[in-house]
């Protein structure tokens, strides 16, 4: 099985590495000139403008298998089968609690002080929600969670931490938004005390409407824990491509 992977994202050089050490023939290409190829690997990112992924389709054979982190778009280009790893719950599972421990990291180096005691709200109570808010809490944070929907709203509640309206980040000293939606609106940004530290780890179109004020953190995980990050892909595309093998049996 020939694998040609494209992308600049760091942690695919160890997905390449990786690959090869467990036998697999692969090659990692940073350009957008492939070898011919069984599996074409795409990263989970949408790194790729439409000049570049049409170029890149346009090399391989309708039978390829491509695996990639936005089957919607590469549909517009590819009309053969296409696995959005993405969507893999394990994946996101593990995606998201990397996300939660590369935000520690991150969010000490920002405002290089303890998290113990600080009052910090959480935009969001999804994967990466759940498995930050249980991290802050556990270093000692004081935990105030936005989430929209009853149901979500009683799990934060049973899951000990404090339900809060979303004006209600003005009276936090750090504010973490995980929502790639904008739900902040500049009216609520411009009454945020300015010395509050604002981290925004959604994918785009982000959560802020106006970003001046906002760290952006969006995958951490590829760039911090890059090697566990590599690792969560690897596994992901080495499942993938098992059940491939036995479809083809």
């Amino acid at each position: 099985m020939n694998i040609c992977i494209v992308s600049r994202d760091k942690r695919y050089v160890k997905v390449n590495e990786l690959l090869l050490a467990n036998g697999y023939n692969s090659v990692l290409c940073t350009n957008c000139d492939i070898l011919p190829c069984d599996v074409l690997i795409l990263s989970v990112r949408d790194e790729l403008t439409d000049t570049e992924l049409e170029h890149i389709i346009s090399q391989i054979a309708k039978k390829t298998i491509v695996l990639c982190g936005n089957s919607k778009r590469v549909k517009n280009h590819f009309d053969g089968t296409i696995i959005d790893y993405s969507l893999n719950e394990e994946f996101l599972q593990a995606n998201a609690y990397l996300t939660a421990e590369a935000t520690i990291t991150y969010l000490h180096s920002v405002i290089q002080e303890s998290i113990q005691g600080k009052n910090i709200f959480v935009a969001g109570y999804g994967r990466i929600g759940q498995h930050l808010c249980k991290v802050l809490s556990l270093l000692g944070a004081n935990v105030y969670v936005y989430a929209r929907r009853y149901e979500v709203k009683k799990l934060v509640e049973i899951n000990g931490f404090i339900n809060a309206d979303l004006k209600d980040c003005i009276n936090n000293q750090i504010i973490i938004n995980t929502v790639p939606s904008v739900i902040f609106k500049k009216e609520l940004i411009d009454i945020i005390p300015k010395e509050t530290c604002i981290i925004d780890l959604a994918s785009s179109p982000y959560g802020f409407e106006n970003m001046e004020c906002v760290h952006l953190a969006s995958g951490l995980p590829g760039k911090i824990l890059s090697n566990s990050a590599a690792r969560v892909v690897f596994d992901t595309i080495i499942d993938i491509l098992s059940e491939a093998r036995k479809e083809l049996i």
